[in-house]
């Protein structure tokens, strides 16, 4: 399991089961980017975009986190 984070959110990957789709790199290429080390970049889009775009995920693969604030 890979994990991505800011103080706002945590993206998380498993790459066993991704079906390699591509939807998370169509949908939001400013997070998402297999070209770039990390291939996630958290702070590329606001976290309730990233979480949407997570959520279009279809192999589940992809899961997310938000950060509660204090």
């Amino acid at each position: 399991m890979q994990e991505y984070k800011n103080a706002h959110i945590i993206v998380r990957f498993d790459p066993k089961i991704c079906r390699h789709s591509a939807v998370c790199v169509r949908g939001l290429r400013e997070v998402f980017d297999v070209n770039r080390r990390p291939w996630v970049n958290v702070d590329g889009a606001p976290p309730d975009t990233i979480a949407a775009q997570v959520q279009r995920c279809p192999s589940g693969a992809l899961t997310f986190e938000l950060v509660k604030k204090d």
